[in-house]
């Protein structure tokens, strides 16, 4: 992974309402898409690939 920014640490500490399990700095957006090209095609290529091509606007 990737260092955690501090900003990171203190908006999530400051909302009080940490679930189990807390992913910081995590893309929902990105991986929804990346679930849901997945789930239409019976494979869609390596996911890592998929989300860098998504992220430049490629999608």
């Amino acid at each position: 992974g990737r260092a955690v920014t501090k900003a990171s640490l203190h908006d999530l500490l400051a909302k009080e309402d940490l679930d189990p399990l807390t992913f910081l700095d995590l893309d929902q957006a990105l991986v929804s898409r990346e679930l849901a090209r997945a789930a239409r095609r019976r494979r869609s290529g390596p996911s890592a690939e998929n989300m860098l091509r998504d992220l430049d606007g490629g999608g």
